[in-house]
């Protein structure tokens, strides 16, 4: 058995762009749960361990060597965490304009998720100056969490709580991710065909398109799953919206997604941030995973960085669900291991999957797969 590394362990993890990938990813989510054990054991967020871990992946965040992927998921962590105290830093990266798109959309989004009312002027200002610049990635980010603080602080969020129809199971989210939009509770008179309309309407606002698309996401059928598939590999209007799919895609986990997640990573034309989304979508799916390996090894040595480093991500979980063999990075990651450098687990490193998806601080026994692949995509369990 094995606990959550010391913080000291965790702070030097991610501090050093020259270690794993893999240890580094894994680092960030076990910082992200050192915060929310704080949490629920004191009732306070205001605790020094709760502050050191927002510094530690605030300064992993503005460190450019750890290179998008890594840093774009320190963004996306502390987004989830919704501590205040994060803004300054997701603020500061959001207006770099010389800084890679997918890591200052991550900020925006965080923003969002944050829901620090302070944080609009800036999320307004970078709206439009994306606008004129034609940075439509950044623009529509700024778009929908401007949309989403708007709404939850309107009466309109209040009475969507008390809507009748809030027991649809396209309100009943089984994620505990916090979400860019939630879904509308009038969905539950639609079906699936008409929820796919909306998602694909480019008339209307992302923010509309995201909620139906959530709210596709919630209900969970085969039929769900290829509205979703459909729009990910038809969509021409939002590199942004695609890349919320695969993320949706992900989360769900089902076979049936295999197809359109491979079509859209095989697109070397498409915007990384789909493709980097696709395969890490790709590398949750258990049923199909001899499909899934092959393509994720045919991209493992991309020209992008971004969708190589999340191929060779998304192949690490082929160590958990026993297909295949480990990739070069966790071989170094237990040579090292072996050689007494990365004590982080008492009994051999684990993979990606497994450490992503720790919640109490136990090692998931044998047969409990689901739960780790639910935890991994913040499935509540």
């Amino acid at each position: 058995m094995w606990t959550t590394p010391a913080l000291s362990q965790l702070e030097a993890a991610v501090s050093s762009p020259q270690n794993p990938i893999g240890m580094r990813m894994r680092a960030a989510y076990f910082l992200r749960q050192e915060y929310e054990n704080y949490v629920k054991n004191n009732d306070d967020s205001e605790g020094e361990i709760c502050k050191n871990v927002i510094d530690f992946l605030g300064m992993g965040l503005q460190n450019k060597e750890h290179g998008s992927l890594m840093r774009h998921e320190f963004a996306y962590v502390l987004g989830q965490l919704r501590d205040e105290r994060a803004c300054a830093v997701l603020e500061k990266i959001l207006s770099d304009k010389t800084d890679n798109t997918m890591v200052r959309h991550e900020c925006a989004e965080a923003l969002g998720a944050i829901g620090a009312l302070s944080s609009l002027p800036i999320l307004q200002s970078i709206q439009q100056q994306s606008k004129s610049t034609l940075n439509e990635e950044i623009s529509q980010t700024c778009e929908i969490a401007i949309d989403y603080m708007t709404w939850k602080n309107s009466s309109k969020s209040k009475e969507e709580e008390e809507y009748d129809g809030v027991a649809c199971a396209c309100m009943l989210s089984p994620y505990s991710s916090h979400d860019p939009a939630p879904p509308h509770p009038t969905h539950v008179h639609l079906s699936t065909e008409e929820l796919g309309d909306i998602l694909r309407c480019e008339e209307k606002p992302l923010f509309e398109r995201y909620r139906a698309m959530f709210s596709l996401r919630n209900r969970g059928t085969t039929e769900c799953v290829h509205e979703l598939g459909n729009t990910l590999v038809q969509d021409s209007s939002s590199a942004l919206l695609r890349h919320e799919i695969a993320y949706v895609l992900g989360q769900m986990a089902h076979d049936a997604s295999v197809e359109s997640l491979s079509e859209s990573l095989r697109r070397k034309g498409e915007h990384e941030m789909v493709r980097h989304e696709s395969a890490e979508a790709l590398g949750a799916i258990e049923g199909r995973w001899e499909d899934v390996e092959k393509i994720l090894r045919e991209f493992s040595d991309d020209e992008d960085v971004v969708v190589k480093e999340s191929c060779l991500v998304a192949l690490d979980a082929a160590d958990y669900w026993g297909y295949g063999g480990a990739h070069e990075e966790e071989e170094e990651e237990k040579k090292q291991v072996d050689d007494g450098e990365n004590n982080n687990a008492e009994d051999g490193p684990l993979s990606f999957v497994q450490q992503k998806a720790v919640t109490n601080g136990k090692r998931m026994e044998d047969g409990e797969k689901k739960d780790v692949i639910r935890n991994h995509f913040n499935v509540v369990v």
